[in-house]
């Protein structure tokens, strides 16, 4: 198996043509040596007139996607149409222990980078993807991930159409619509290349590996791509991030820990995609109550108070809510976001 780079040699991401299924690892861990580093696979289809995007492995600590992909590869069926296939943060994937960062230390999150200025490693694989996908003028674009804690699967897409419910349909019924822009490979979607963001669940979660794969089949071999879901969808308007503002310090336990900003309980990951009613404790607080949070919302407006309150030392919800994304990892919740956020009036059914 050759990985060669593609024209000029600064582009951080290698091109695979077509690898004989026999050639490829078995394992994940395995494939991510043999490619060495971001890497875009180009599978011939029945029709290559016509193509389909994928793009996973964003984050390093979120490899569902990529065993999906290993899976389908060596079983050598040939898809609908052509695929191109970004497997991307290959480095961060292996950088001891593997499958534990969501980036390198130091460096960015590279769903963070689908946006100028592209100046470092992961703004060049971005904005290098970016050009592939204008030269490939693919149909629709998956960016598969895991999600930071224990979840079910759902999908997150930055405007509501028939395209992208499609699309998320064929991984699971819960769609999320938010109008944030942070960078993510998502906010390229357009009506003739719809991109979505598939979140299969927890990476330590079997089924993960299963929604990923069935998500797959009917993207990689079925002609028609877009259709009427077949199932009710349950969609979620105006997502926010609750965020920790600088200097935080965040502990997990189930008691208040002297000395922390936050103490958020252990099984806190066990509210992720439950509607929880007003007045949930999801927390406990230090003296600097509720300063230690903030939302990040679409507008800017601080509208903390319509999610969040403190009560004696406790941080609650201020209404009934739909959290996702919450995570136990206080790297991902300092650098990233303790949890995304829906109230639960916004919830529709399609």
């Amino acid at each position: 198996m050759s990985v060669s780079g593609h024209h000029r040699k600064h582009k951080p991401i290698h091109f695979l043509h077509n690898p004989a299924p026999h050639t490829l690892a078995e394992s994940c861990l395995q494939f991510l040596h043999q490619l060495g580093g971001p890497t875009l696979i180009v599978i011939d289809g029945e029709d290559n007139s016509r193509c389909r995007a994928i793009a996973t492995l964003l984050h390093g600590n979120e490899p569902s996607g990529t065993k999906a992909i290993l899976e389908w590869l060596r079983s050598g069926k040939t898809p609908a149409v052509r695929i191109i296939c970004l497997i991307a943060s290959v480095q961060a994937a292996l950088h001891e222990p593997p499958f534990h960062h969501r980036m390198i230390p130091g460096q960015r999150d590279m769903n963070r980078c689908f946006e100028p200025p592209y100046e470092d490693h992961q703004g060049r694989i971005a904005e290098q993807f970016i050009s592939i996908l204008e030269h490939y003028q693919p149909e629709a674009v998956l960016d598969i991930h895991n999600t930071s804690g224990m979840s079910p699967s759902f999908g997150v897409v930055t405007y509501a159409c028939d395209a992208h419910e499609a699309l998320v349909s064929l991984f699971t019924e819960r769609l999320i619509l938010t109008s944030l822009r942070l960078g993510a490979l998502m906010e390229l979607s357009t009506v003739e290349r719809p991109v979505v963001t598939i979140e299969c669940g927890g990476s330590n979660q079997p089924e993960s590996d299963v929604t990923a794969k069935q998500g797959l089949q009917d993207y990689l071999f079925n002609t028609q791509l877009i259709k009427q879901p077949q199932v009710p969808m349950d969609l979620y308007h105006n997502a926010v991030r609750i965020e920790l503002n600088e200097g935080v310090k965040i502990a997990y336990a189930d008691q208040p820990l002297a000395g922390a900003d936050l103490t958020v309980p252990f099984d806190v990951e066990k509210l992720n995609f439950g509607a929880i009613p007003a007045l949930t404790r999801l927390g406990w607080l230090g003296p600097k109550g509720l300063d230690v949070l903030k939302v990040h919302d679409a507008d800017g407006t601080d509208r903390l108070s319509h999610y969040l309150l403190a009560r004696s030392e406790g941080l609650y919800s201020a209404q009934r809510l739909k959290l996702f994304m919450v995570t136990t990892n206080p790297v991902i919740a300092q650098s990233d976001c303790l949890f995304y956020a829906c109230a639960e009036t916004t919830h529709t059914v399609i």
